[in-house]
């Protein structure tokens, strides 16, 4: 193999998350883990029977 792909140098640019950004992501992801939960509770045939899973 004689060509290479050249990296892209990450100095330059800064790639952290704010804060807020990351609260944004947290309440995300509380909800949807919440809808999951959710989501089991109300499924058909829920009541007293183990995840497939």
């Amino acid at each position: 193999m004689t060509f290479q792909l050249r990296l892209i140098d990450p100095t330059d640019v800064d790639w952290r998350l704010d804060e807020q950004t990351k609260e944004v992501g947290r309440r995300g992801l509380a909800r949807a883990r919440q809808a999951l939960t959710d989501s089991r509770r109300n499924a058909p045939g829920a009541e007293g029977h183990p995840s497939a899973a």
